[in-house]
């Protein structure tokens, strides 16, 4: 018989917390109650437990005998329990019972609409319900006149010492949190901040004497933050609970900073504190570490050019041919290996670094130049007429001898082969493919220049080279 409203209240606990907190909020119990739904939750789940323990154990209607002893009765020893705790939080009975009779109707409701709805009679559990907190309530009546006032005002006074510490505890976790954070009233004003918030301030040049002196101000967020007005005014008009954003803040003493301030509405269910809570996070030194990585991953640890992986990235961007024609630039440096095993592998870094540099000189802004291999380089070129490429391929020619003029100590060699087409259609693997076979063709024609030019310049290469 007692399954059905058993199975009906286990699975209608979130129905329960909020008709309560409805009825709670329509006569402003809750100035003077939890501000977290889980307390309530937990309030609801208590109750719950205990009436569903005598649906399952009373085969009859919890009647109220005149020599009832509630103290050894289980739903006497929750009132009497609920008494105690509540008393020392300074609820007055009053308010107990008055909160008590709506916690009762939430549970009438549920039985109510449930049943009704299927046209089921349910005066019983209507009666066994109304019963069940006439217990509770006769009990917390009883031991609340009983307690003399003496352990009554011995207990108010260890409560309001247990409430000053918890206090002072959260003001401490408060003023410790190393993120700034700061606390909006309902009008949006600072109503706290704490001392990582009062550092950021004068951090970033702003003149906090009067936000957080001893006095209290009426200041408002966007006067203290201008340059959050727009966002936080979003914020506020809107219904998300909590919003990121991020800016570049220029701070006096810090340079630039990488911030997301967050916004968050206090997760207050009574609606007394209907306030934000803002916290900036400074990620400047995570955000230059993912930058840096994001470099490496990208680029030549040795030359700063371009490296494969992102010239084979940008080859797939170009195959949709949206920048035809493109051109290609092979390079190959010469006698890298004959440099590295005669004056060293210093001396053959210094030829790979040169190279990049009289690339970089001689490349147009939205051109790739790229480090594909240890003696090899590319040269990528989107929406390049002929002209264009020869213009590059000159510029390139142009800066490899005013290097050599520059530094003779150490001159740079290196073949090219260049070739253009549109990229679309896998057209571009011919190109590349062009590109390579002029660029060895170029190789195979001085290679015995360069041989004789390099035992030339031997033995003074060598010596200017660790001279200098």
């Amino acid at each position: 018989m007692m399954k059905e409203p058993v199975e009906l209240i286990q699975s209608n606990q979130t129905f329960l917390i909020r008709r309560t907190l409805e009825y709670a909020k329509m006569h402003n119990y809750t100035k003077y109650t939890s501000t977290l739904e889980e307390a309530w939750r937990t309030s609801i789940n208590g109750l719950s437990e205990a009436l569903i323990s005598v649906l399952k154990s009373c085969e009859s209607i919890p009647e109220l005998n005149v020599d009832e002893d509630y103290a050894n009765d289980p739903v006497g020893s929750f009132g009497i329990l609920e008494a105690q705790l509540h008393r020392k939080r300074g609820v007055t009975l009053e308010m107990f019972l008055g909160l008590m009779k709506y916690y009762r109707q939430s549970y009438l409701d549920l039985i109510i609409e449930t049943y009704r709805k299927k046209n089921i009679d349910c005066d019983y559990f209507l009666l066994f319900i109304n019963r069940f907190f006439d217990r509770i309530e006769l009990a917390f009546s009883s031991e609340w006149i009983n307690e003399k006032k003496e352990v009554l005002t011995l207990s108010l006074q260890n409560t309001n010492r247990m409430m000053t510490n918890e206090k002072n505890k959260y003001l401490t976790i408060f003023e410790s949190i190393p993120t700034p954070s700061i606390i909006l009233d309902s009008n949006n004003m600072i109503d706290n901040m704490n001392n990582a918030a009062k550092e950021f301030l004068k951090s970033a040049g702003i003149d906090g004497t009067s936000y957080y002196s001893n006095e209290k101000h009426e200041i408002y967020l966007v006067d203290v933050f201008p340059w959050l007005a727009e966002e936080f005014t979003a914020f506020i008009n809107g219904n998300d609970i909590e919003v990121s954003i991020e800016k570049n803040l220029k701070m006096l003493e810090l340079g630039t900073r990488n911030l997301v301030i967050n916004f968050h509405r206090m997760l207050d269910v009574s609606e007394k504190y209907k306030g934000t809570v803002i916290i900036f996070t400074d990620l400047t030194y995570r955000k230059q570490i993912e930058d840096r990585l994001k470099f490496i991953s990208f680029h030549d640890d040795l030359t700063r050019l371009y490296n494969r992986a992102f010239f084979n990235e940008e080859l797939l961007r170009l195959c949709s041919g949206r920048s035809n024609p493109v051109a290609i630039i092979e390079c190959d440096v010469d006698g890298l290996k004959v440099v590295n095993d005669t004056l060293g592998h210093h001396a053959g870094d210094l030829l790979i670094t040169s190279t990049a540099s009289i690339l970089r000189r001689s490349v147009r802004e939205n051109d790739v130049a790229a480090r594909v291999g240890g003696d090899e380089f590319a040269i990528v070129l989107p929406n390049c007429s002929p002209d264009s490429l020869k213009e590059v391929c000159q510029r390139i020619e142009f800066e490899l001898e005013k290097h050599n003029k520059e530094n003779s100590y150490l001159p740079v060699s290196f073949s090219i082969g260049a070739a253009l087409g549109d990229a679309n259609n896998g057209s571009l693997d011919r190109i590349y493919r062009n590109a390579d076979s002029e660029m060895y063709k170029n190789k195979q024609e001085k290679r015995e220049q360069y041989k004789l030019w390099f035992n030339s310049l031997y033995a003074e290469y060598g010596d200017k080279l660790f001279n200098n």
